[in-house]
């Protein structure tokens, strides 16, 4: 499973953006203009789609894009 590539498509869907346009250095808040609802929904989307469960406390400390990814592939090897 490309981690990068499926997630980078959930934030291209929840913000509305070209899935060209996010880099790694993207940042939710300042580069997206991330709402608390639109966090919200990126959450609950990420762990749908890779079977994970996050804490709020350790989702908060993912500000970009790669961050998240990071968190993502160490959610996915802790599970195996």
């Amino acid at each position: 499973m490309n981690v990068e590539k499926k997630f980078k498509e959930i934030v291209a869907d929840i913000f509305r953006v070209d899935i060209k346009k996010l880099k790694g250095s993207t940042k939710f808040v300042e580069d997206l203009n991330a709402k608390s609802i639109d966090i919200i929904a990126l959450i609950a989307a990420t762990e749908n789609e890779f079977s994970i469960k996050t804490s709020p406390k350790e989702t908060r400390k993912n500000k970009t894009v790669s961050q998240t990814i990071t968190y993502i592939k160490k959610k996915l090897k802790s599970k195996k």
